[in-house]
Order: structure tokens, then C-alpha cells, then sequence
């Protein structure tokens, strides 16, 4: 055709790149090496003896080989990482599927069961589980759902504690800012980011599901406090007119004499039991008017110290007599150095609560035992305790004693009460921005610690 070497050799390497582009290295690499050996046998003088005379021509044939290889390999390239490409491109697109279907979660179906079917239907794998913290609560989708619920959860528990993997199975902790919520385990083939991508989105739906189900419970705990509440007052005030007639009948009738030595003492028995439960009566009110939603403070800048010898004299002044409740008077000492610091608070509030502490660990402590009163200061609050001695409190009961009616399982019998006291302490400690506490032991005895902010702003008259 009257082509010389070098145009022969162009275009075969514009087939060589042309195969390359559409084919792999390895395949382009043997279609080069065919065609160098083709030129050098047919067009490369002398022809057809596969001889090269002119080490020009040499070189030239060296340089198409060479060149064709490394487009080859470029190539090649490409195409992997073409391939790597669409398939990063499927999994987002089946992992965006899941956050989507994840979004989608029924909140009243078990979490775990739904998450492990869209998973297991998004990437077809053999089978998928979500073991959570939380004793049984565990979701399957695949082969393990066709499993009996009386086995799985024991067998899937036991494949998520022996990480990373048994039998093929990939074990991935599901973690949130509280810590460990539970496990996703996979029957099948998955890469580790997207593993990690679904134990992310796994843990993210636990965690909404927890918050919803939190949610539901709070709002229905303060819905039962406010019928709580307002039936206590609707009770206060219905039990009020009755025992302020029984109440005036008894004494006129007491007042009035004639009346042997049995109906004397009869009368005086209605007479001190109604009165009783007209305190009762009062107390509830007071209980119903201070855990309402709407408690109203009476701020005003209070001398805690002065508080504090102020409410001990009125409670010597209201102690009952020794022979009604109390077998004898508790000795109460009062520890206060070198507080100065004044504090915005409701002064009757406070003064109460400080009384019902008071009366708490009378009842609760040993007899003859003192009561301790302490006041600590510090930048922002200050911390006022009531020590006693007695029975130690146990340590799951030290946060419910503080529940309204709850008293501890050891002290249920040992005194009388209605287990309202504290829960109204801690609700007027709470609504001056402060936090109450026991710490209970056998050498230091029970301490109830009430902190009150010092930082809050009051009228500057103070009282106390």
C-alpha cells in the first residue's frame, strides 16, 4: 500500500488504545504484543522473515509496545474504578433507602424487627438481627426469623458476645452518647464501612424510639399527677365541712359535761381523732396547692440562719405530747459557721419543708438520739443538712423515698406517716432552682441535704 513503518505503527497503536478502552489490561496487552509481532513480520524490512535490520525501526517497535502497555494499564484503570464507582453508587443508594425507610419506623412496633427487614431487604442478605440492651428486645429478618422466639434471642445474645464473628456472622456494636444500646448481626457479605453505616443508622432509630417511648411516658406521669393532684384537693375540701362539724359537736359536747366517765372518754377520743384528720386534711391541701403546675413563689431575701433557729423554736413550740406519737423530746443541736450569704426564697416554703425534715428524722431515728443541723456555704448555694441516727436507708430506696406515698420497705412499719413529706420538700426545693438528697451510712448516720441558689435575685427586705 506504499505505508512506511512509521505510519503502520500509529495505527496500530490507535488499535491497541481503541482495544484497550473497551477491553481489560490483560487483553490489551495481548492484542499489542500480536500486533508488534505482526509488524515486525510483515511490514518491518525485511518483510516476511521477522527480522529487523534497521535499529531504527527497532526502536520504533519497542516504543509502540511499551506505549500500548501503559495505556493499556491506564485502562484498566479507568475501568476499575468505573466499577468501583457504580457499586459505591448502589450501596449509598441502598443505604439512603434504609435511613429513608428508618425515618418511616411504625413507633409502637418493635424497633429491632423493623430495622432488620429493611436491612436484610435492601442488601438480600441471608439473614439480619438487632439484639438490643434491653432484655427482650430483639428484632430478626432472613433465616433467623424463621426461628422459634423461645431459642433466638439466648442463641442471637450469644452470637453478639463472641465479636467479631462466628460461622459468618458479622458482629457490629450499636453505640450512642449514652454508650452501648445493643448488636447488629449479619448472616452474609457486607463491607465494613457499610457495616458501620448500618449500625449508625441502627443505633440513631434505638435511640428515637427510646426518646418517643420516654416521651409518652412523662407526658402520662404528668397527666396522673395533675388527676393526683386535683383529686387531693377535691378530697381536702370535701372531708373539711364534715370534720369541722364532728369536730365542733365533740368539743360542745365536752364543754357541756354531763357526761358519765365512758362517754367522756369516748368523745374526747372523736374529739382528738378528728382532729387528727382535719391536720391530714389540711396538709393535703397544702400538698395539692404546692405540687400544682402553677406553685407561686413569695421571694423575698431570707436570713437562712435566723430561719433556722426561727422554725426549731416553733417546732419545740408544736411538739406533741410524748404520751400521742414520741416516747420522748429529741435533743436538736444547731451547727451553723461563718454563713452569710442571704438567699431569695419563699421563707413560709422553706420553713415548712425544714420542719418536715425535722419531723422526718425524729421519726425514723434512734430514741434519745440528737438531731444535727447543719448549714454549709458555698459561691452559688448553700447546702443546709439534717443529721440523725437510726436504721440505715437502703440505697434503692434513696431516690423514691422522695416519690410522693412511697415509703422504704424498712420503714414502712417502724413509724406513722402517709409518705407525702418528702415528695413536698423536694418540689419546693425544686422550685427555688435547687436539689435535695440522703446520704445514708452506719457511721454518719441518715443526712437529708437541701442546696438552695444564692445567686437568684429577691427584694432586699429581708426576713428572719
Amino acid at each position: 500500500m506504499g505505508l512506511d513503518l512509521s505510519i503502520l505503527s500509529l495505527s496500530f497503536f490507535f488499535l491497541t488504545v481503541l482495544f484497550a478502552a473497551h477491553y481489560g489490561f490483560w487483553q490489551a496487552t495481548a492484542f499489542a504484543v500480536s500486533e508488534v509481532l505482526c509488524l515486525t513480520y510483515f511490514s518491518a524490512p525485511p518483510a516476511f522473515i521477522g527480522h529487523i535490520a534497521a535499529p531504527r525501526n527497532l526502536l520504533v517497535i519497542i516504543l509502540l509496545d511499551a506505549t500500548a502497555l501503559v495505556v493499556s494499564r491506564i485502562s484498566a484503570r479507568a475501568h476499575a474504578y468505573a466499577a468501583e464507582s457504580d457499586i459505591q453508587r448502589h450501596r449509598t443508594q441502598r443505604l439512603h433507602a434504609v435511613s429513608h425507610n428508618v425515618l418511616l419506623l411504625n413507633l409502637h412496633d418493635s424497633p429491632e424487627r423493623q430495622i432488620a427487614e429493611f436491612i436484610e431487604q435492601e442488601f438480600e442478605l441471608d439473614a439480619v438481627a438487632i439484639v438490643s440492651s434491653q432484655p427482650g428486645a430483639v428484632g430478626a429478618a432472613g433465616l433467623w426469623a424463621k426461628e422459634s422466639l423461645d431459642t433466638l434471642e439466648e442463641r442471637l445474645r450469644a452470637l453478639a458476645a463472641a465479636q467479631p464473628a462466628v460461622d459468618g456472622v458479622s458482629v457490629q456494636p450499636l453505640l450512642s452518647a449514652r454508650g452501648p444500646v445493643g448488636s447488629l448481626l449479619i448472616l452474609g457479605a457486607v463491607p465494613p464501612l457499610v457495616l458501620d453505616s448500618l449500625a449508625s443508622l441502627a443505633s440513631l432509630a434505638l435511640e428515637r424510639h427510646r426518646a418517643f417511648i420516654n416521651e409518652g411516658a412523662a407526658d402520662a406521669a404528668r397527666k396522673t399527677e395533675q388527676l393526683r393532684t386535683t383529686v387531693l384537693d377535691g378530697l381536702a375540701h370535701a372531708f373539711k365541712t364534715p370534720l369541722t362539724i364532728i369536730r365542733a359537736a365533740s368539743s360542745g359536747l365536752l364543754e357541756a359535761g354531763h357526761l358519765d366517765e365512758g362517754q367522756h372518754e369516748l368523745t374526747q377520743m372523736i374529739d382528738e381523732q378528728s382532729q387528727k384528720l382535719d391536720e391530714l386534711t389540711t396538709r393535703l391541701l397544702e400538698t395539692a396547692r404546692i405540687e400544682g403546675e402553677n406553685m407561686c413563689l413569695q421571694l423575698e431575701t431570707v436570713d437562712v440562719p435566723a430561719l433556722i433557729h426561727e422554725a426549731v423554736r416553733e417546732f419545740h413550740a408544736e411538739w406533741p405530747d410524748p404520751s400521742d406519737h414520741f416516747t420522748s423530746y429529741p435533743p436538736i443541736n444547731i451547727c451553723i459557721e461563718g454563713v452569710t450569704n442571704p438567699v431569695a426564697a419563699d421563707y413560709d416554703m422553706i420553713a415548712s419543708t425544714l420542719k418536715e425534715l425535722l419531723i422526718n428524722a425524729v421519726k425514723y431515728s434512734t430514741v434519745g438520739s440528737p438531731i444535727t443541723i447543719g448549714l454549709a456555704e458555698s459561691p452559688n448555694e448553700l447546702t443546709l443538712s439534717v443529721q440523725s441516727h437510726g436504721e440505715v436507708i437502703r440505697m434503692e430506696d434513696r431516690d423514691r423515698i422522695f416519690e410522693r406515698f412511697y415509703r422504704g420497705l424498712n420503714h414502712r412499719h417502724a413509724a406513722p406517716g402517709t409518705g407525702i413529706g418528702l415528695s413536698v420538700a423536694r418540689r419546693v426545693t425544686e422550685a427555688h432552682g435547687g436539689h435535695i438528697w440522703v446520704t445514708s451510712n452506719e457511721q454518719a448516720g441518715t443526712t437529708f441535704h437541701l442546696s438552695l441558689p444564692t445567686h437568684v435575685e429577691a427584694p432586699a427586705s429581708a426576713k428572719g
